[in-house]
């Protein structure tokens, strides 16, 4: 994990920007913070890091945000997500090792998904409610990421958009299903797959208190963003965090 003082203070400000990302969307650190954190510290380390100090924010928000929550869609949500889970903790087990293939993967599917909807935004069309089927093939897909890297959310979030629309409402619902489904992994992590070094629950410790101070911040900032320019501005900062993982995917197989 990071070494030296200008390492140190990159990973710093990595972690405090995305947690701000965090607290105005209600997801997007993961997302966000590991294709870029990946480039100096490694994929896995990177999202072992993220996902533990999402938690302490996903904490705060679900606290202060409990009574906007949609408990029918959070149900049926995690309900989806759970059973699918454990066969991206299985792909995660044999790509582990392989830091190449997991920036690549990373990469194309954040790039894919949040490249999709900019170019929605560009043609300033109607948006079109997706199938059914699509709905539900990308929560499935979303469930295996979530499970192998804890980055589902561009695909889950394609489900979720669509069954609430009030971007407090989806704030709220979603960090109460990524708040489930991180503890479960960070679990699984630990004590399955012994990930938590000491080097990297240092970092985590370091990292601690920017969540608190990024939160302050992103909430304020959250009521002051439209539903359409929140939304918007997640996917362009994910899409270029995107090319950053592919980037350093395709440089690592070099």
């Amino acid at each position: 994990p990071c070494q030296g003082e200008g390492g140190m203070i990159l990973f710093f400000i990595v972690v405090f920007i995305v947690n701000v990302i965090e607290a105005i969307a209600g997801f997007g650190s993961i997302s966000i913070g590991v294709p870029i954190l990946s480039i100096f510290m490694g994929a896995e380390d990177s999202i072992a890091i993220l996902t533990v100090t999402s938690l302490l924010m996903l904490l705060i928000m679900f606290v202060t945000q409990f009574k906007k929550i949609n408990w029918k869609e959070f149900l049926i949500i995690l309900a989806c997500i759970l059973p699918i889970m454990p066969f991206g903790y299985m792909l995660f087990a044999k790509l582990r090792y392989s830091e190449w293939a997991l920036r690549l993967i990373i990469g194309v599917l954040v790039t894919l998904v949040s490249g999709r909807e900019i170019i929605r935004m560009l043609r300033k069309k109607e948006e079109k409610p997706m199938s059914k089927v699509g709905m539900y093939i990308a929560l499935g897909v979303g469930s295996v990421i979530q499970g192998m890297l804890t980055m589902g959310a561009p695909l889950i979030n394609i489900y979720a958009l669509n069954r609430l629309r009030d971007k407090s409402t989806f704030r709220a619902t979603m960090v109460t299903v990524w708040l489930a489904t991180n503890v479960i992994t960070t679990v699984y992590r630990a004590l399955v797959m012994d990930v938590y070094t000491k080097p990297i629950l240092r970092n985590i410790a370091y990292a601690l208190p920017l969540v608190v101070v990024a939160f302050v911040i992103g909430n304020y900032l959250h009521h002051k963003i439209s539903n359409e320019k929140f939304s918007n501005f997640v996917y362009i900062i994910q899409f270029t965090a995107g090319l950053i993982s592919i980037a350093g995917g395709i440089g690592a197989l070099i």
